[in-house]
């Protein structure tokens, strides 16, 4: 009679089990969708950002290429300046020497 009685509390708490089982796993498939609905929004808005990081990067890039073209203009006006220097020096050593 013990006997009994125990096997019909654990089959009434194994339907319970899982009947909690199956609600949890219906919340979980209501928690999913909503990830997934989120997921895409997100993907959505970063792809409609791409374009504005694209618009910077190649701004960056050009702001570069001037900088960088303004660079070999002041350097080679420098060593410009400096070749003449040293060539008068060297023309002046020339003359000296055939003083």
């Amino acid at each position: 009679m013990l006997v009994d009685a125990l096997v019909i509390l654990i089959y009434i708490c194994l339907i319970i089990f899982i009947i909690t089982l199956i609600v949890l796993c219906i919340k979980l498939i209501g928690t999913l969708s909503r990830v997934d609905y989120l997921v895409e929004n997100i993907t959505r808005k970063a792809e409609s950002l791409d374009a504005v990081f694209e618009l910077i990067e190649n701004t960056t890039n050009r702001f570069g290429m001037i900088g960088n073209t303004i660079t070999g203009y002041i350097s080679g006006f420098i060593g410009k300046v400096f070749a003449k220097k040293r060539k008068n020096r060297k023309f002046r050593e020339k003359e000296n020497i055939y003083e």
